[in-house]
């Protein structure tokens, strides 16, 4: 069991881990730097968990070697379960652990380490919030790279939809969260695939969890080398195909249709797929809000 003081709240890193080897070692050189600049403080304990979802490349053996000094805990899976079935189990881990706070962040280099800081001291301030939630569409100025096109307008109109319901977010896809260890176990998550951060926000929004969102940079690897890992994951699957399961699954959560039908939303995403050439920083906010605004009306 891990050491945790009663006098420190304790924070545990969940990172889940498909077929990352070509990441793990410069991610981990960046936790490591991070745990040891945060060592020192009293006030809380920062323990990693790495859960290795069956990858079928080199990750759990460059992760051993990795693991000399213990710098983290392996969960390993045999096969792979889903992104959703690792970050269940991590916030159960982390609830039979008894950690107070959970923050995930994934170990394909989207996640700037650093911004673990800014997480950590708002957890620290005894926040309101059950959620925190990273937003890579808060903020122009942390647009390091332009994100991928068909993702952003599947965001963008998932974002826009939840907003009509409750919701005030830039991001609803963003994998970098910190969550409250208690409420996010009371949850009763369900979903193992890359749907998950649907039922996270419609079952947080049914309990009255207050949410906050911190701006984050927008990284995205390179898109041969994802395709390459991920050739039947959901994520590549097209927009069109994306926005009608998300919809599916914000209907069955919410037990009610929305007020207009799947057609709709996907030719709001092939509108913008065939008509926008580039989404960057300069153009991003004003695509966003033309796509809230399109869905608001739609929503009346």
């Amino acid at each position: 069991m891990l050491d945790i003081s009663e006098e420190k709240i304790g924070i545990l890193l969940l990172i889940p881990c498909f077929n990352e080897e070509e990441n793990i070692e410069h991610i981990l050189e960046h936790l490591r730097d991070v745990k040891q600049n945060l060592q020192k403080r009293s006030e809380f304990n920062l323990e990693i968990l790495i859960i290795n979802d069956g990858s079928t490349d080199r990750t759990l053996q460059i992760l051993e070697k990795n693991n000399q000094d213990s710098l983290f805990t392996i969960i390993n899976f045999k096969e792979n379960k889903g992104y959703g079935y690792t970050l269940i189990n991590g916030f159960k881990y982390a609830k039979e652990m008894k950690f107070s706070w959970i923050i995930s962040i994934d170990m394909d280099g989207q996640h700037e380490p650093k911004c673990l800081y800014k997480f950590i001291e708002l957890i620290l301030t005894n926040p309101p919030e059950q959620i925190i939630s990273g937003s890579r569409y808060k903020n122009s100025d942390l647009f390091w790279q332009n994100p991928w096109k068909d993702r952003f307008l599947v965001n963008a109109i998932i974002t826009g939809i939840l907003n009509t319901i409750g919701f005030s977010i830039t991001d609803a896809f963003c994998g970098l969260k910190a969550y409250e260890c208690n409420a996010i176990n009371d949850l009763d998550l369900q979903i193992n695939g890359y749907e998950i951060p649907i039922e996270i926000w419609i079952k947080s929004m049914k309990d009255g969890y207050k949410i906050v969102e911190i701006g984050v940079p927008v990284i995205y690897k390179d898109r041969n080398a994802v395709l390459k890992n991920a050739k039947d994951s959901f994520l590549f699957k097209k927009g069109e195909e994306r926005i009608e399961k998300y919809i599916q699954i914000i209907e069955t959560l919410l037990n009610a249709p929305l007020k207009t039908n799947i057609n709709v939303f996907k030719s709001i995403f092939s509108n913008y797929f065939n008509s926008v050439d580039d989404i960057n920083k300069y153009n991003f906010k004003k695509i966003q809000d033309s796509i809230y605004t399109q869905i608001r009306e739609l929503e009346t």
